[in-house]
């Protein structure tokens, strides 16, 4: 598995608990493509390999609510469920992706 290719996101892999955090550019990509790109890291599989987003959150309108023209003040956070784990992206460019506690506690 191969990080982004894009060269101006800040990768900052994962914590001890497995979370992973990533900063994007909204004025180069898209927070869907960004939430792919760091789940499929999250998950160490190609992006290509994830089922489609679009299966978890409505794309158009998750790319439009955090677009930075958009938000005025503040913060605008967004999670939901995608591929197994909780997803929170932020207008700031932040992605975080973390395991779903309930799969482990399962296990």
């Amino acid at each position: 598995m191969t990080t982004s290719n894009r060269g101006d996101d800040d990768y900052r892999g994962a914590d001890a608990d497995g979370v992973i955090r990533t900063k994007f550019d909204w004025s180069s990509v898209t927070p869907s493509i960004a939430v792919i790109e760091a789940v499929a890291i999250a998950a160490d599989r190609e992006p290509t390999a994830l089922d489609p987003l679009q299966g978890a959150v409505d794309t158009d309108a998750l790319n439009t609510l955090l677009t930075p023209a958009r938000v005025t003040r503040g913060i605008t956070t967004v999670s939901f469920e995608f591929a197994g784990r909780t997803v929170t992206v932020q207008s700031d460019g932040e992605v975080v992706v973390r395991p779903d506690e309930s799969r482990h506690e399962s296990e």
